[in-house]
């Protein structure tokens, strides 16, 4: 037992003499100890090599000095051999003295400086050097200043990019982005990239220049001032000069008579206008013409009634007022249906004319017709059996001028536009205005032509949908009428409902048709999902109209919900679709979202929004049973599998291990 003791604890000393041989020597040589101390002089030899500083940060185009210090004995060399690596640039080098220098266009973010012993390269020291990252300045401008916004001006990393956007004002449209005088682009919505310069882009703006026609009925009459543009905004002065003999009659502007001074002056022009100097012979009495006005059937009037006289080039405006629980059905004009309305303005009469009306009962009589024979049919069919004949015709003329008092009331009250066809006061009308409560008066003003509402969708059956009577039933946006609260005021809305201010409302969902810039698709791809492929791009917009200027509404605070059908080469089966919306803020970020499909209909896409910007019709495509899906879930099983096996082999192996040591201590015992 003894020598097997013996023998083990020499194969220990042996296997420990082979571990630490390659040791050993090297710890001599440092001690010095071994062969050195047999020579008759003590050799220099390096104990350790530093350097100052061992960290630092640079700037690009600066040079940083560094330092290396060599310990040693027996009179050492203090030499040291300097070296960079990780620079990216020809021009980035350290030299003998320990002096980097770090070149203008380097772009590496850091480097290593390294100081070999010249006399001992087994001694060495390092130190990191970081180059300081460079920013740069963008600023954009707005040429002229009052032409417009502009956003995006901030600090840009060296090669970086960044979203500039410009937005004209009004009288202004937006040219393009000039960058030192030269033309970049022609989109408001522009990425400048590769930025290593402090730069400054400038939004071109161009006022909108509006044409003012000016002519004359009979050159040989008179002249007048001479047509010419001007900007947006601007106004300017009319002047005639009649000749010798003729006289200047009045200005004219699509055949209607607007002024009778010879010098008239023109507001802030937003658009371009034709007008008519009227000259005519002194002493000469100007043509007349007749127009003959009457109603076809009885129940309401037209203002003027029977004949009037009109002079050559003037006009006359025609009022229909029909009786209470009544409307307009139909118009004519020289014998021809002109359509339904409340009022027709013949302008530069040059012919003898005819204009009647007809009336019918309105829809909201028919309601109220309905509501009080289901009440008192009975009643009052009892009472009239009961009357004699001329008690009936004493009731029947009672109610007829009942009915004129009350149409004689709402002229008297100077009542017009969509409340005079309602028969609501102005009182009334601002109540219900005030409060929130004007369902029906807009309803009315549907029905008057007084506010227009109209859906263009590319992805619909019916391309354009307008409002009926104030219903969206089976629409692409069933609550489209939340947007009039946001875009009238409650002043914009009393103007329009009296007829003086007629309001439109315009959303447009266009298909992009392959016309989206690539800036969009860019943005498109880089923020879907993986996975995700996109189908289709398109444009939501709203825009509004009210006292002749169109307006863009980019944003609304209520979400609209929205139906667009799926275009028939993006239909597949097991697809999901989704849409993708790229909104630009004020600020000039760009926001992108995700919304979901919120109906089960597979031919269709439903989504809410409340933004106006670019969109995308985006789908991912179900994996069938087999798949990609099923061979991860297969390569998953096997997985586990391999796992299990392995366990179980290890449990194995450590309960082997453990009878081992079981037996070999009982075995000591005996």
């Amino acid at each position: 037992m003894r020598g097997k003791i013996i023998r083990r604890f020499g194969i220990y000393i042996l296997l420990a003499q082979m571990l630490f041989s390659d040791i050993l020597p090297c710890h001599a040589a440092q001690t010095g100890s071994g062969t050195i101390a047999d020579s008759g002089e003590e050799r220099p030899f390096i104990t350790s090599v530093s350097i100052s500083p061992g960290t630092v940060v640079v700037s690009k185009d600066a040079k940083c000095s560094f330092t290396a210090y060599v310990a040693g004995v027996n009179n050492y060399s203090g030499d040291v051999v300097w070296s960079v690596s990780g620079q990216r640039s020809q021009s980035t080098f350290i030299d003998a003295n320990g002096i980097l220098n770090v070149a203008s266009d380097e772009t590496a973010s850091s480097m290593v400086v390294k100081a070999v012993s010249r006399q001992d390269s087994n001694y060495s020291a390092t130190a990191l050097v970081s180059v300081q990252e460079t920013t740069y300045y963008i600023q954009v401008k707005a040429s002229p200043e009052n032409g417009g916004a502009v956003y995006g001006s901030g600090t840009v990393k060296e090669g970086g990019s960044t979203v500039i956007s410009a937005r004209p004002g009004e009288g202004f449209s937006f040219e393009g982005w000039t960058l030192n005088g030269n033309r970049v682009s022609q989109d408001s919505q522009y990425t400048a990239g590769n930025i290593r310069d402090d730069v400054t882009y400038v939004a071109e703006f161009k006022p909108i220049s509006c044409r003012i026609t000016v002519n004359v009925n009979d050159a040989n009459a008179g002249t007048a001032t001479e047509s010419r543009n001007i900007n947006y905004g601007e106004g300017m002065a009319l002047e005639a000069w009649a000749k010798e003999g003729y006289q200047f009659d009045g200005w004219t502007e699509n055949g209607n008579t607007v002024s009778r001074d010879s010098r008239m002056q023109l507001d802030r022009v937003t658009d371009s206008r034709t007008f008519t100097a009227v000259f005519s012979k002194k002493n000469e009495p100007p043509k007349t013409y007749t127009i003959t006005a009457s109603t076809s059937s009885g129940h309401g009037t037209i203002t003027p009634a029977g004949k009037s006289t009109v002079k050559e080039g003037e006009g006359i405006l025609y009022t229909m007022s029909p009786e209470s629980g009544y409307a307009v059905s139909a118009v004519y004009v020289d014998g021809k249906a002109v359509g339904w309305m409340n009022s027709f303005n013949f302008t530069d009469v040059r012919e003898n004319h005819t204009i009647s009306v007809d009336f019918a009962v309105s829809c909201a009589q028919d309601k109220d017709n309905a509501a009080v024979e289901k009440k008192g049919s009975k009643d009052k069919t009892d009472t009239t059996d009961n009357k004699t004949d001329k008690e009936n015709k004493t009731d029947q003329t009672d109610d007829k001028t009942a009915r004129e008092t009350s149409v004689g009331q709402a002229q008297e009250s100077g009542l017009t536009g969509t409340l005079k066809y309602l028969d609501v006061s102005v009182e009334k009308a601002e109540q219900l205005v005030r409060g929130n409560n004007d369902v029906e008066l807009m309803n009315g003003a549907l029905e008057t032509g007084d506010l227009q509402m109209t859906i263009y969708n590319d992805f619909a059956d019916t391309k354009q949908e307008n409002a009926d009577n104030g219903s969206y039933q089976n629409t692409s946006v069933p609550n489209f009428e939340i947007v009039w609260d946001f875009l009238l005021t409650g002043e914009e809305k009393m103007e329009m409902l009296q007829g003086n201010a007629p309001a439109g409302i315009d959303l447009h969902i266009e298909d992009a048709n392959g016309k989206e810039t690539p800036q969009v698709q860019k943005s498109f791809a880089e923020n879907k999902l993986p996975g995700m492929n996109i189908g289709q791009y398109f444009e939501v917009s709203l825009t509004t109209s009210k006292k002749g200027e169109t307006k863009t509404v980019f944003e609304l605070p209520t979400a609209l919900q929205v139906t667009i059908l799926v275009p028939e080469h993006l239909k597949a089966e097991k697809r999901e679709f989704y849409i993708l919306r790229l909104h630009t803020e004020e600020d000039g970020s760009q926001e992108f979202a995700q919304l979901a499909d919120e109906d089960d209909n597979p031919d269709t896409i439903t989504f809410s929004t409340d933004k106006f910007s670019p969109y995308a019709i985006a789908y991912i495509d179900q994996q069938s049973e087999g798949g990609e899906n099923e061979e991860i879930r297969g390569n998953v099983s096997d997985n586990r599998r391999f796992r299990n096996a392995a366990g179980i082999v290890i449990v194995l192996l450590a309960l082997a291990a453990t009878v081992t040591g079981v037996l070999y201590i009982a075995g000591k015992k005996r």
